[in-house]
């Protein structure tokens, strides 16, 4: 029994953090799904939604920008415009879907916190999966209709893309983690967000080539965006070679590096700025986590 006994702890401290990451993420799956279908609960589309609205969005910028304004141009990053804008799109509406509903993922679920104890940051990061599971669908639909079309160019970079979605993602949830711990505390907030994100969509090119910024020093500054930074650079792994890199947008001193997918030394700033956000997101939202139940 005296052997046993210590073996017998050995495995329950080796069990009990499987246990509570399982639960953990047992949790977020169970609540990320609820959020998915509450979001189109009611409605006669159902899920249909997730594709009609960013189709509805892309028809109204295509008609807008493209047919009546021009805004695609005849550069070098013009080639497969409705492409390039499609791509923007869905990748817009997934880091705006996912920042503003997690916006109140805390401050909205103030009887749940009230009433039992778990990390709170499961409630952002359910938020933000909800809103994944759309993304997915999006990209899903977006890839098989482009190839059915001849319209997407697969070669080897290609296999930078996966870096740059999860750079999204971690942009994603570390502005998450931080807009939710503030707005328990300042609701002004909310409104403020909106104004930030429609200054975002016109500052990241999702509607027009980025090449079309007519000034280098206005390019270089806008290139600090990780938005626009993403999305250009995955326009240029999935849709066309000839569509430039950030890199070689904001670089022109490097040339050879934009035309490989790689970097300059400015493009790394976007990238940096990115997982700084994360860093204080995490960092904001633990310092604030102990003094949410009391201010809800």
């Amino acid at each position: 029994m005296s052997v046993a006994a210590p073996r017998s702890g050995r495995l329950e401290a080796i069990a009990r953090p499987r246990s509570v990451f399982q639960r953990n993420l047992n949790l977020v799956r169970e609540l990320s799904i609820t959020q998915f279908k509450l979001k189109y609960t009611g409605s006669a589309l159902g899920y249909v939604w997730s594709l009609v609205k960013p189709a509805m969005l892309f028809g109204i910028m295509y008609l807008v920008f493209s047919v009546l304004l021009k805004a695609a141009g005849t550069g070098p990053g013009s080639k497969h415009f409705p492409v390039q804008l499609l791509l923007g799109i869905v990748i817009w509406t997934f880091f705006a879907e996912a920042t503003s509903s997690a916006v109140n993922a805390i401050a909205g679920a103030g009887d749940l916190i009230r009433k039992a104890y778990f990390p709170r940051w499961i409630l952002v990061v359910a938020s933000t999966t909800s809103a994944t599971l759309t993304f997915a669908i999006n990209t899903v639909l977006v890839i098989v209709v482009t190839l059915a079309l001849g319209q997407l160019d697969l070669t080897w970079r290609s296999l930078l893309a996966p870096l740059f979605y999860v750079e999204l993602v971690v942009l994603i949830l570390g502005l998450s983690l931080l807009l939710s711990a503030l707005f328990v505390f300042f609701r002004d907030l909310g409104h403020i967000w909106e104004i930030v994100s429609l200054v975002l969509f016109y500052g990241s090119a999702v509607v027009f080539p980025f090449s079309r910024i007519p000034r280098q020093a206005l390019r270089d500054i806008d290139g600090l965006n990780p938005i626009a930074q993403i999305i250009q650079d995955l326009r240029h792994a999935l849709v066309d070679p000839g569509i430039p890199s950030m890199g070689a947008l904001v670089d022109p001193a490097h040339p050879a590096l934009g035309s490989m997918g790689l970097a300059g030394p400015l493009i790394a700033l976007p990238i940096l700025i990115a997982l700084a956000i994360f860093a204080i997101g995490f960092g904001v939202f633990h310092w604030l986590t102990p003094k949410f139940a009391e201010s809800l």
